[in-house]
């Protein structure tokens, strides 16, 4: 059909005949479509004055019958300091479209709080989520916690020590922080093994990442505070522990694959649940962790831990 014969045409002419048309294409919906609807800046706590924030997606499909989804309490790495809580959006929006609700907690920078603040900010995290359940739909049964780098080091802790009245405040203290399962991608274990940093020149000083993090002073000379956030410090045969998924690059020249393998001997020593992948040619951050195959694994790692 021509140009012309569609300015002669009635719209009634044309309508009838446009499903026909071979430059017309058609597609179905069949009503199981998913994708996520971004809740931005939900404020999960005020501390010193500063409203804490999530950054959520939220799945969205056309089902009628109101559907609850797992949920992901992703922490962002940032050398523990100030986040850019907008970087892993796609990530998560991808993690969403499987069937997930995901939060990226903004918790408070080593400037501002020392340890354990992150740590407490997560669990205040993980509560928020079971106290807003209906709100995002949630099953507050099924929640998890995520995060990579400084955020691994956060989410490991935190999802060990839940429910231990260690490392915690009170807010929202009649919901559980307690998680099914932990994910942590390249994360710092220990700031006490210099050679594991090897492009950090002050490591361990005052005004490096880890010094800041307890109080600006030297993880060497202050071990009764650098110990504390040491992750195989909290691993104990005695000791109830989530499952673990880990993954670091083999390139990683930032934190050092060494830092993850230190984890996953003390897990194994110990007699605990983990899964390890480690990332040939991948650094520090690298793409490699985000592409789809690897969110695959964990997709297919969470939903072998839902209860």
């Amino acid at each position: 059909m021509t140009s012309e014969e569609i300015k002669n045409m009635s719209f009634e002419d044309f309508r009838t005949q446009i499903e026909g048309m071979e430059e017309v294409q058609k597609l179905t919906a069949d009503g199981t479509e998913r994708y996520g609807i971004y809740k931005h800046d939900v404020c999960y706590v005020n501390r010193d004055g500063i409203g804490r924030t999530l950054q959520m997606i939220v799945p969205e499909t056309n089902a009628k019958a109101p559907k609850i989804y797992p949920a992901i309490l992703y922490v962002q790495g940032s050398a523990w300091r100030k986040q850019d809580n907008y970087k892993r959006l796609g990530a998560m929006a991808d993690l969403a479209r499987r069937g997930f609700v995901t939060a990226i907690l903004q918790y408070r920078e080593s400037d501002l709080a020392t340890f354990p603040a992150p740590v407490e900010d997560a669990k205040t995290g993980v509560r928020f989520l079971r106290k807003h359940a209906e709100e995002y739909r949630i099953d507050p049964s099924q929640v998890f916690i995520m995060g990579d780098s400084s955020g691994g080091n956060t989410a490991f802790i935190a999802g060990v020590t839940a429910d231990q009245e260690l490392m915690d405040t009170d807010v929202y203290g009649e919901y559980s922080c307690k998680v099914n399962a932990i994910v942590d991608f390249y994360g710092v274990t220990c700031v006490q093994i210099k050679e594991d940093f090897p492009t950090t020149l002050n490591q361990g000083e005052p005004d490096s990442p880890e010094g800041m993090l307890i109080g600006k002073k030297n993880v060497y000379e202050y071990p009764e505070l650098s110990n504390a956030v040491t992750c195989m410090n909290y691993v104990k045969k005695e000791t109830e522990i989530p499952p673990v998924l880990m993954m670091h690059g083999l390139a990683d020249d930032l934190v050092a694959p060494e830092q993850s393998i230190r984890l996953y001997k003390k897990l194994r020593e110990e007699d605990k649940e983990v899964e390890f992948y480690l990332v040939e040619n991948a650094k520090h951050g690298d793409p490699a962790f985000w592409i789809e195959k690897n969110m695959d694994i964990v997709e297919k790692f969470l939903k072998a831990h839902m209860n």
